[in-house]
């Protein structure tokens, strides 16, 4: 085991830029050990590209951890996520007619309509705070009309949602975190209990009375699906475009000729977004999977039962995929990123997320013909990577 080399690897000052000790990490043999203190205790961390999209798509890795051990420590038990076939392919039949081209370009209008909206509120020659004003509601307002939640309940959703990412991961979070997150993932599936009985009462033309109506007339989903479904939904569903139009807009901010560029050219917007989500991604690694059995990957023997984590932050800028894989290039082609994933779990929203960001970025440009990055904090996580604020007029 390499335990001291990656001891650090969730330290505040790494996390910050984790990039130079992926490169590090990328030229050790085999993967790296990386200790935690639930399930197994630890982790096989890979690094390199080709490794990293074995282990996304390899099914001997499983994403069930009833299979490996206590199905106490699912925290949203029965989520496609978290299963594999055949009940994620049941599953996520059920809420892919959400996410189909068509549907998803019919949005378009309106998300850009939100996204007027909220920028509409800037008031010229300020300070304006992007996150909060902006890169946050404009997903919760998506992802919540999507499933049917009430406007006026919207603000407390992404509340819950977010005190449930900053006190989930184990290696950022305080005893004070990890109960705060503990209860707002029981506040928010008892408040999607309620809504899907609501729903039941009087249907409505959304996705929660689509699967209230599977529930009961198809038989395809079992009991406690239905909700933890919904919680995916709305974690999964706003936090990585958040952090998708956070991190792009910082990298803009930090590249000026690449955003002259793109000014010049707005036509590049699209292969762009494809650049922000790879080199700084919204997801840093890919949730944990274990061994059904003894494998090998990437030279690494991983014993039945171990867990393996799919670094896609390390991957994302392996120089033998990317050339000069540490420079912004928002005409980078190709650009074949893992971070929406690969194979059965390829994230069911990445046309919708790419949607947003690329409408987002275009009332953005519009709305600030000058930008100049005045800070920003970022969020601390060891999975998901994106800003707490950022400042810029």
């Amino acid at each position: 085991m390499t335990a001291p080399r990656s001891a650090g690897l969730f330290a505040p000052d790494i996390l910050a830029d984790p990039y130079p000790m992926y490169a590090d990490l990328r030229a050790q043999p085999g993967a790296f050990w990386q200790p935690h203190p639930r399930g197994t205790g630890g982790m096989w961390m890979l690094t390199r590209y080709g490794d990293v999209e074995q282990a996304l798509k390899d099914q001997r890795l499983t994403k069930d951890v009833t299979k490996v051990r206590d199905a106490g420590e699912e925290v949203m038990p029965g989520n496609m996520l978290d299963r594999d076939p055949p009940d994620h392919t049941r599953m996520r039949q059920l809420v892919a007619h959400a996410f189909t081209p068509r549907v998803i370009e019919e949005q378009e209008a309106h998300i850009r309509s939100i996204a007027r909206t909220l920028l509409s509120r800037v008031t010229p020659g300020q300070p304006f705070e992007a996150m909060r004003n902006y890169a946050m509601p404009l997903p919760v307002i998506v992802i919540a009309e999507l499933l049917g939640v009430p406007e006026a309940d919207r603000d407390l959703f992404r509340q819950w949602s977010g005190d449930f990412i900053d006190g989930s991961d184990f290696a950022t979070a305080t005893p004070e975190s990890a109960e705060k997150a503990q209860q707002s993932i029981m506040a928010l599936g008892g408040y999607f209990a309620e809504l899907v009985e609501t729903r039941r009462a009087a249907p409505q033309d959304d996705l929660i009375s689509h699967l209230v109506r599977a529930e009961e007339e198809l038989g395809a989903l079992k009991p406690g699906e239905l909700v933890s479904n919904c919680l995916l939904l709305v974690i999964a569903g706003h936090e990585t475009t958040v952090n998708l139009i956070g991190n792009g807009l910082l990298a803009l901010l930090n590249h000026p000729a690449e955003l002259a560029r793109l000014r010049a050219q707005p036509a590049l917007l699209p292969t762009a977004i494809e650049e922000m989500l790879r080199y700084d991604p919204p997801v840093q690694r890919a949730l944990f999977r274990a061994a059904l059995e003894d494998i090998e990957i990437g030279g690494q023997h991983v014993k039945k039962g171990e867990q393996v984590s799919a670094v896609i932050g390390a991957a994302n800028r392996d120089p033998a995929v990317f050339p000069d894989p540490d420079r912004f290039d928002i005409i980078r082609s190709p650009n074949r990123h893992l971070s929406f994933g690969r194979g059965l779990h390829f994230c069911l929203g990445a046309p919708l997320a790419k949607l947003e960001a690329r409408v987002a970025f275009e009332e953005l440009l519009t709305a600030f013909p000058q930008m100049e990055l005045k800070g920003f904090t970022r969020r601390p996580s060891s999975m998901f990577r994106g800003l707490g604020e950022l400042w810029m007029e």
